[in-house]
């Protein structure tokens, strides 16, 4: 690769500047196993009328208004999805069975009243639930809180890692990618489909009965200098400016990866996966600076 780096910013310090605040923690992770648990198997019941309403509880109300949507004798809403007015929504919170208010929509005067009140009711997680997911390896609960800690976790660090490669990119001192780098890394990536549809192994009039979809033509027409002569149009260099801007990014990554990760071997202009590899390696990298392993 002719592209150089030479010099990076201390990506520790650029990391502890960016902080830890979306960081999944006990709860979250225990808010995720209820979630993926019960998904679909969530009822709801009614709920005391002395709790307030809160987001995700199920109401019954009364709605009276000009507007043919708020003048109905019952409307059932789940507060928080903004799928009925996120503002008639936003109001309920805090208010019981029996509340009543006003509020204007369109110019026009709605008044509500709560007519019923109905919270979620989650089934109790058990080992049972655990063994519907099907997950290999994975038959109690323990193992799947563990299990989903560590996806959340390693989740957390991919974007993370994303998020640290933009500051990065931003400052460190390097060659701007190399043209011929930048159509190595295009070329690359459709390697494999110029191998596919070679007009060594597809004739003319094979090609245009299983690909010559008019909507498909001007896309194979680009990542396929031979095909364009089929179509009669030559869309190879629009093809690889519009790949531009995708491949500098790919280069200025895979470049500070291999910086922060001392990776002399990959390389991004020889191997399709290079920013992949980089990328798992790096993410794996935070996991354990992170959690510890």
């Amino acid at each position: 690769m002719k592209t150089r780096l030479y010099e990076l910013p201390d990506w520790q310090c650029v990391l502890n500047q960016i902080g830890w605040a979306d960081a999944p923690t006990t709860q979250s992770i225990e808010e995720a196993v209820r979630r993926e648990l019960t998904r679909g198997k969530v009822t709801f019941e009614e709920q005391d009328p002395g709790c307030p309403i809160e987001k995700g509880c199920r109401v019954t109300l009364k709605t009276e208004s000009r507007l043919p949507k708020f003048n109905k004798a019952r409307t059932v809403i789940q507060v928080g999805s903004n799928l009925y007015h996120a503002r008639l929504e936003e109001r309920l919170c805090g208010m019981k069975a029996g509340g009543c208010g006003q509020l204007t929509v369109n110019g026009e005067t709605v008044t509500f009243t709560v007519l019923k009140v109905e919270q979620k009711a989650y089934p109790a997680l058990t080992d049972a639930l655990v063994q519907e997911q099907g997950i290999e390896g994975v038959a109690t609960l323990e193992e799947y809180r563990l299990f989903l800690r560590r996806k959340l976790q390693k989740e957390y660090a991919a974007t993370l890692c994303k998020k640290l490669l933009a500051e990065l990119g931003g400052r460190a001192k390097m060659d701007p990618p190399a043209g011929e780098d930048i159509i190595r890394v295009i070329d690359l990536e459709y390697e494999p489909l110029r191998v596919r549809f070679s007009l060594d192994t597809l004739t003319p009039e094979e090609w245009e009965e299983g690909f010559g979809k008019t909507e498909l033509k001007e896309f194979y027409a680009q990542i396929y200098p031979d095909v364009a002569n089929l179509f009669g149009t030559t869309g190879k260099e629009s093809y690889y400016e519009g790949r531009r801007e995708a491949a500098c990014e790919k280069i200025v990554n895979c470049l500070i990866l291999k910086t922060i990760l001392e990776d002399g071997e990959t390389d991004p202009v020889e191997d399709l996966q290079a920013e992949e590899k980089l990328m798992q390696a790096m993410t794996q990298r935070l996991v354990n600076s992170i959690y510890g392993g």
